[in-house]
């Protein structure tokens, strides 16, 4: 029902073989027709170890709040989702809160050929126990700004492992890529730390501009909002152009959060910038 290809290109490392034995409590998920549907409709079901089903329902892709693969739905909650593409710097990490149709990922690359490593494209997953942030690693959906961004960077559209051309009738064509393509990324072991939550807003201004702004981020289960990691999170608002900015934008969080200390401090300037150093943004 669901080639194996699919589970790789959607994993990547993520995926282990067969024969490992998985770390912590063991589901098994079997995709199987929809009763009644015919094959063209598929669902999931999960089962324990003793093989008792736990939950189904119908299967139509990884996406959604939570995301049916991994099935964060029937794990007690020990984690909280948003969606968001996050990435890291040193101590630093960001979570860049948009839409499909918000320029996260632009900004996301931009801050990639900065020196930040991809910790998830789509979903911010936070240990709930810990407050540490956990990199799941997912393709990259690229359309627009993304895309020819990507393409100058040398992606092609031809489909292989990592690269697959979309089309949806509703999003449009598209391109999704595993994000080793693209950019640098977090190992799939490592434990980060609390994001700062950035929201991204079309401002319609000619710059982007980047400000401290409180807002109340869609987290899943939503009593984890309540959680340290998330009532403690920083937040901003990154405001952007209807088109471009993502160069500008990147330069503005580069400045802001790689400024901060591991111990969370902002260390004291001896020089304040002049305005000049201001507006010269990427242009520098």
């Amino acid at each position: 029902m669901v080639e194996r290809s699919d589970l790789a290109f959607f994993f990547g490392r993520h995926l282990v073989g067969e024969r490992s034995t998985p770390a912590g409590k063991a589901l098994t998920l079997h995709f199987a027709p929809h009763p009644g549907a015919g094959q063209a409709s598929r669902e999931v079901r999960v089962l324990d170890e003793e093989g008792r089903l736990l939950r189904r329902w119908a299967y139509h892709g990884i996406g959604g709040i939570p995301p049916v693969l991994p099935p964060f739905a029937v794990l007690e909650h020990p984690y909280a989702v948003v969606q968001a593409a996050v990435l890291a710097k040193g101590a630093g990490v960001v979570a860049l809160v948009g839409g499909i149709g918000s320029p996260r990922n632009s900004v996301a690359l931009a801050l990639g050929a900065r020196g930040w490593r991809m910790v998830s494209g789509q979903y911010l997953v936070v240990d709930r126990a810990t407050g540490e942030t956990l990199p799941y690693q997912l393709p990259l959906e690229l359309r627009g700004p993304a895309l020819e961004a990507a393409r100058a960077a040398g992606l092609t559209d031809s489909p292989g492992s990592d690269v697959r051309p979309v089309r949806s009738p509703l999003t449009g064509s598209s391109v999704m890529a595993r994000p080793e393509r693209l950019i640098a990324t977090a190992d799939i072991g490592e434990r980060l730390g609390p994001a700062t939550l950035v929201r991204l807003c079309s401002a319609g201004a000619q710059r982007s501009r980047l400000e401290d702004w409180d807002f109340a981020a869609s987290v899943w289960p939503t009593e984890a909002a309540a959680d340290p990691a998330f009532a403690a999170a920083p937040r901003m608002r990154l405001l952007m152009p209807e088109a471009g900015g993502a160069e500008e934008a990147a330069d503005l969080l580069d400045a802001r959060l790689n400024a901060a200390a591991p111990n969370g401090t902002v260390p004291c300037r001896s020089v304040r910038p002049t305005l000049t150093e201001l507006l010269a943004g990427s242009i520098t």
